[in-house]
């Protein structure tokens, strides 16, 4: 017999394309700060939770609530520069895609053909942040509800509960995981307001211990360095509401853009799928699509959880609509039953070593892509040219040189960089939405768009160089308004007050 039957094949191979796709070049703009404040943990032996990273928040308490991911980054770039970074983000989409698998229901390359297209969808939020340890995390306690809800074995709900541990220390999207499990216990309370009976449903007993385990890891979350603060983390920065103007993954998809259009795909093809099945979704499956559909429309940095928790789903509509064309096919053209009885009877004649050979030669000929991709990403030139295109290289050079201290205004997308390589000058903003605030971020919304008072509002904050896009309006208004050009190259510009 084969060493590896198709059915496992297939799925180890779309796991080595969803490796491919997913090693990166790690340039982030988030990612920078997230190191610096991992470096700092490490550094100091404590969590790092007081701002020194900007002027605007410096000696405030900040709830950072990803610093385990934060050290785990750190330590990876000590020991395996950015392509241990950029492997890990990948091993991180194959963990999460492979648990997304295991749920799903049909034939093997059907099952496939679903993870591709959710992996495409989630492939939107794959970067080197905390972030993508919630789509893991959130990947295994679907799972681990799935295992549940087939063996009715509570142990399954005791780890589900404990991951809350880990994941709010991971990170702040330990809600998604809570969200997930009220949305599961919301879907079976559906089914029975509805009157619906479902053979391989829960007991109300069964029902109330996923109930015990949503509680369970609400309080769970509390065990953290920040109690009971980090219970504020998802209001803190959903109430942000300058966030949709300020951050394109927060705000809602565009689907001009060709690389939104897959969650489109995904939900219109579920959508579509449910009314050629004529099987209604049960409840624990539709609320969470529903609801996760629903956060991802709002803002696109959903797209991976939406993926996650709707390809099981669509995946099972799919195998009913495809067994159900099959049954029919193979009774009404009797050259169809024919060619399948045909090929169901060469696969099993087809010589066994040849298959050994062309499976293995396929899963090694992928390892081989991936390494080989792996290794072209994270070419020193090309990564020192991608940071010359996308950060301000030229500009933080030009700033260090000068050993003079600068009271700094800076492009929000730059905040992480300058923190990470100027890290004796303090920013105005940075990703820390969450601790900047509608205040801050508004303030500085209106700087750069040059809105009435912009100078006014520098003179409040004691600034004297702009830090700033060659081609933005604000540089441009600045040059005509008493700041002087100190340093410029194609993608940075420096101004400082003339006094």
């Amino acid at each position: 017999m084969p060493w590896i039957k198709e059915e496992k094949l297939y799925p180890i191979l779309v796991l080595l394309l969803i490796f491919i796709m997913a090693v990166r070049m790690p340039m982030d703009s988030d990612m920078w700060w997230h190191l610096r404040a991992g470096q700092e943990t490490i550094r100091s032996g404590h969590v790092y939770r007081v701002d020194t990273f900007s002027s605007t928040r410096a000696g405030e308490d900040w709830i950072n609530h990803s610093w385990l991911s934060q050290v785990i980054m750190a330590l990876i770039l000590r020991i395996a520069s950015f392509p241990g970074l950029s492997i890990w983000v990948a091993i991180c989409a194959v963990l999460s895609m492979g648990m997304v698998y295991i749920q799903m229901k049909g034939p093997a390359l059907l099952r496939c053909a679903v993870l591709i297209l959710a992996a495409v969808v989630a492939s939107v939020v794959w970067s080197p942040r905390p972030q993508i340890m919630s789509l893991v995390l959130l990947a295994l306690l679907s799972w681990l509800v799935h295992q549940y809800r087939n063996t009715k074995r509570w142990p399954y709900l005791a780890v589900s509960s404990s991951l809350f541990v880990l994941w709010a220390n991971f990170h702040g999207g330990y809600v998604l995981g809570l969200i997930y499990l009220g949305a599961v216990i919301g879907g079976d309370l559906l089914e029975r307001m509805l009157f619906r009976e479902d053979p391989d449903g829960l007991e109300w007993k069964e029902l109330g211990f996923i109930g015990a385990a949503l509680i369970l890891g609400f309080i769970l979350v509390l065990i953290n360095p920040f109690g009971i603060e980090l219970w504020k983390i998802p209001f803190n920065t959903v109430g942000v509401e300058t966030l949709q103007n300020l951050i394109n993954e927060w705000a809602s998809p565009d689907f001009h853009q060709a690389f939104q259009q897959p969650f489109l795909w995904m939900m219109l093809g579920l959508l579509g799928l449910l009314g050629l099945t004529g099987k209604a979704m049960r409840g624990y499956r539709l609320v969470p699509v529903v609801i996760f559909a629903w956060a991802a429309l709002v803002a696109r940095r959903n797209f991976g959880p939406f993926a996650i928790i709707s390809a099981p789903a669509l995946a099972e509509q799919l195998s009913y609509v495809w067994l159900d064309w099959k049954e029919r096919a193979r009774h009404r053209v009797p050259e169809f039953d024919r060619m399948v009885r045909s090929a169901e009877k060469n696969k099993v004649d087809f010589n066994v070593f040849a298959r050994n050979i062309l499976n293995a030669s396929l899963i090694f000929l992928l390892l081989f892509a991936g390494i080989v991709k792996s290794i072209k990403v994270n070419d020193p030139g090309l990564v020192e040219s991608t940071e010359n295109d996308l950060f301000p290289v030229g500009a933080v050079k030009w700033i260090t040189e000068q050993d003079v201290p600068v009271a700094l205004f800076n492009d929000y997308n730059w905040g992480g960089y300058l923190i990470y390589h100027l890290q004796e000058e303090p920013v105005f903003v940075d990703g820390r939405t969450d601790l900047f605030g509608d205040e801050i971020l508004d303030d500085y919304l209106a700087v750069i768009r040059v809105d009435e008072g912009w100078e006014m509002i520098l003179k409040d904050y004691d600034l004297d160089t702009l830090l700033l896009r060659s081609d933005s309006n604000l540089s441009k208004a600045a040059d005509l308004q008493g700041w002087k050009i100190v340093y410029s190259d194609d993608l940075a510009v420096i101004l400082t007050k003339e006094h």
